[in-house]
């Protein structure tokens, strides 16, 4: 056999092997999207580490991983589960709802020692100017008003935080039907709304005429496992 014929063997015998291992390592890539599985990349990655879908397997992983977590934290729904997912996953799609997630913790525990400090310092006159504060003025009459005018604000509570103003308005509107005697006199103003700053979270608050008035809202809603909390004034 001549040298020159036993070159194109030894050529066809490569480029056999060669597809034979694109086709061996193109049903393994297939096998292992088909389980979508952290073990079955891993598996492919050991088998193909230079494969030319190496990246999008590693990808793969993360993600899959970055879901495991989340669904942890939600199970868990704790503050320190929500931190420690954004410790892991600071640029997760999942960290702005776990930020918004923690800020409404923050709001309930502030709200909790608001109401209890305010329970231990409350008074009969005190709670009578709360109560006429927050009544609407047709409730004199034993009926609402339908376009109630707006009180003047002195101190706000917040009642939530939100990855958008269309979240917050939304939450005003479902707040507002559930809550109609305790906030139908009341006008939101949505804080944070308009800004493009990364990771803005948009906080919906509710003015009213005093310091008491706002306790007394509070200790309403809370009694509905609604979060509230007094805002820093001045």
């Amino acid at each position: 056999m001549s040298k020159k014929l036993l070159c194109w063997n030894a050529l066809a015998l490569s480029l056999a092997l060669a597809l034979a291992g694109c086709s061996h390592e193109g049903a393994d890539w297939k096998s292992a999207t088909a389980a979508d599985t952290s073990e079955a990349y891993q598996q492919f990655l050991t088998q193909h580490p230079n494969s030319a879908n190496a990246v999008q397997a590693r990808t793969r992983i993360q993600q899959l991983q970055e879901d495991r977590d989340w669904q942890a934290a939600t199970a868990a729904d704790t503050r320190d589960a929500y931190e420690q997912f954004l410790t892991q996953h600071a640029d997760s799609k999942w960290a702005q709802e776990a930020r918004i997630r923690i800020e409404n913790f923050a709001q309930s525990n502030s709200a909790a020692a608001a109401n209890a400090a305010a329970a231990a310092k409350a008074s009969a006159p005190a709670e009578a100017a709360a109560k006429a504060a927050a009544t609407p003025p047709s409730m004199a009459t034993g009926g609402y008003a339908k376009n109630p005018a707006p009180v003047a604000a002195t101190q706000y509570v917040q009642l939530g935080a939100f990855s958008s103003e269309a979240r917050a308005q939304a939450q005003w509107k479902k707040l507002k039907a559930k809550y109609e005697h305790e906030l139908s006199s009341l006008t939101p103003r949505y804080v944070g709304a308009g800004k493009v700053k990364p990771r803005q979270l948009v906080r919906l608050q509710v003015g009213t005429v005093s310091r008491a008035a706002a306790l007394g809202l509070c200790q309403k809603l809370k009694k509905h496992a609604q979060s509230c909390v007094l805002v820093k004034t001045g």
